[in-house]
């Protein structure tokens, strides 16, 4: 039938099945949300701040509600510091030579570890501890 110019037709009910529902909003935990502070290493890239703002955002804002958020953002920041007072010390070092090296270094390890931090945060169930990243000083606990 046509009311108004439409036909009158009833919709159908659309439902997703149990099997394929988001397991993952149960209790306080997004694992997807916590490995954005580990890609913003990447991000940082191409924007530049990213690798400090995004974890300061996840940490003030989800991490209020979300403990592997904030345990993953905090992580990223103590991240942060370290490749930040590394590198002054290893442009310091450049005047003898040694620098140039370590730089690369901590650049490659920049590179390397958040890619690896992000993909077992993404990958990690609930009551998983945080990804803690290997040799770096954590001045936030």
């Amino acid at each position: 039938m046509l009311h108004n110019g439409y036909y009158n037709v009833p919709m159908a009910k659309i439902s997703v099945p149990d099997d394929q529902q988001d397991i993952s909003c149960e209790g306080d935990f997004d694992a997807n949300v916590a490995s954005l502070a580990h890609w913003a290493f990447l991000i940082s890239f191409v924007v530049p701040f990213t690798s400090l703002i995004i974890p300061l955002v996840l940490y003030n804002t989800t991490g209020k509600d979300d403990p592997f958020v904030k345990a993953n953002a905090k992580e990223a920041l103590n991240l942060f510091l370290f490749m930040l007072i590394m590198g002054f010390v290893f442009l310091l070092l450049c005047l003898v030579l040694i620098g140039i090296p370590l730089l690369l270094l901590l650049g490659l390890y920049t590179i390397v570890f958040p890619i690896i931090a992000a993909i077992q945060t993404m990958g990690a169930k609930q009551g998983d501890i945080p990804y803690q990243y290997p040799v770096i000083f954590r001045i936030l606990q």
